[in-house]
C-alpha cells in the first residue's frame, strides 16, 4: 500500500469512526439506563401485549427513541437480557436506525425532497423487521443471546448474576447515586465492547473503498439484478451510517432507485461493523437469521420495485 493509499485509508476508517462512535455511546447509555431503571412490571406490560401490538411498538420506537445501527445493539442486548420480548426488542434494533426523525430528515434532503424515497425506504425497513419480529416472537428473548460474561452487567450489584433473579445477598434497593455509577460503569462496558467492533469494521471497510475496482460496478449498472445485489454488496461493506448513507447513495446517480433503495434498506441492517456485533451478542442460529432473513427480503422488494416501476429510475 502506498502513501496515497494509506492516507485514503486513514481518512476512511477515520470518518467512519468519529461519525459512528457519538451514537455508538448514546445507544450504550440508553442501553445502561434500561438495565438500571427499567422495572419488571413495565417489561411485564411489553410482554404481555398482543403480537402485533408488540411489532408496531418495536417498528416505531425510533421514531421516540433515535439511535444509529452503530449503538442500538448494546440497546436490544440489555433489552432482552430484562425480558423484552423478541417481538419488540428485534424490530427496534433493525427498523430504528431508519424509522427516526434524523434518517428520514437526512434522506429527504439528500434526494432533494423526493418523499417516494423517503417511503419506499421505511417500507423496505418495516417489512423485514416486521417478518423477523414474528418469526422470533415465540421465543424466549435470553435464549437468543450468547450465555457470556458480556451479559453479566445486567447485575446491578456486579456479582455476575442476571438481575432478574434478584439480589437475596442484599434486599436493600441501591441508593440513586449506586444507580447513576452502575449506568456509568454499565456505559462504558457496552461502549468499549462495541468499539473494538466498530473499529474492525471501519478497517475492513476501509480496505475495500481503497482497492475497489470500479470498473466491476460499472459492469453491472446496466443489468438491474445485478445491480441490486451489487449495491447490496456495497452496503455490508461500506458500512456508512445510516444517518449519512442517503448522501452517499443519492450521489450514485448511474445505478437505478430500486437498487439505490436496497443500498439504504440493508445498510443499516448489516454490515462490517454490525456483522461481528450479531455474532458476539446473539447465538450462531440467531445471528445468522437477523442477517440473511432482512437480505433476501429486500432483494425480492427492490426486485419487485423494479419489475413494476422500472427501478422508478423514470420517476425521479
Amino acid at each position: 500500500m502506498d502513501q496515497s493509499a494509506f492516507q485514503i485509508f486513514a481518512t476512511i476508517v477515520t470518518s467512519i469512526v468519529v461519525e459512528a462512535m457519538p451514537f455508538l455511546l448514546l445507544g450504550s447509555l440508553l442501553g445502561a439506563v434500561v438495565s438500571v431503571y427499567v422495572g419488571e412490571s413495565t417489561l411485564e406490560k411489553l410482554a404481555n401485549r398482543s403480537l402485533p401490538v408488540q411489532l408496531l411498538l418495536g417498528c416505531l420506537a425510533g421514531l421516540v427513541l433515535p439511535t444509529c445501527e452503530c449503538g442500538v445493539v448494546p440497546v436490544v442486548r440489555r433489552l432482552l437480557s430484562k425480558g423484552v420480548p423478541p417481538g419488540v426488542a428485534i424490530p427496534f434494533m433493525l427498523a430504528a436506525p431508519v424509522v427516526n426523525p434524523i434518517s428520514i430528515a437526512s434522506t429527504y434532503v439528500a434526494f432533494q425532497g423526493d418523499i417516494r424515497i423517503v417511503v419506499l425506504r421505511v417500507c423496505f425497513v418495516l417489512v423485514p423487521a416486521m417478518v423477523l419480529g414474528w418469526a422470533l416472537s415465540e421465543v424466549n428473548g435470553r435464549e437468543l443471546l450468547r450465555p457470556t460474561l458480556a451479559m453479566a452487567p445486567g447485575c446491578a450489584c456486579g456479582c455476575g448474576h442476571d438481575d432478574h433473579h434478584g439480589h437475596d445477598h442484599d434486599e436493600a434497593a441501591p441508593s440513586q447515586g449506586a444507580k447513576l455509577l452502575l449506568v456509568l460503569r454499565h456505559t462504558a462496558h457496552d461502549f468499549l465492547d462495541m468499539g473494538r467492533l466498530l473499529v474492525l469494521g471501519a478497517c475492513a471497510a476501509g480496505l475495500f473503498k481503497v482497492f475497489l475496482p470500479q470498473e466491476l460496478l460499472a459492469s453491472v449498472v446496466g443489468n438491474t439484478p445485478l445491480a441490486i445485489a451489487a449495491m447490496m454488496l456495497v452496503a455490508v461493506l461500506v458500512s456508512v451510517c445510516s444517518e449519512a448513507d442517503a448522501f452517499v447513495a443519492a450521489s450514485l446517480t448511474m445505478f437505478p432507485r430500486s437498487a439505490l433503495l436496497a443500498f439504504l434498506a440493508l445498510g443499516p441492517m448489516l454490515d462490517l461493523k454490525l456483522l461481528p456485533a450479531y455474532l458476539t451478542v446473539f447465538k450462531r442460529r440467531a445471528a445468522l437469521a437477523i442477517a440473511v432473513i432482512p437480505a433476501c427480503i429486500i432483494y425480492g422488494l427492490a426486485l419487485a420495485l423494479s419489475m413494476v416501476w422500472g427501478g422508478i429510475s423514470a420517476c425521479v
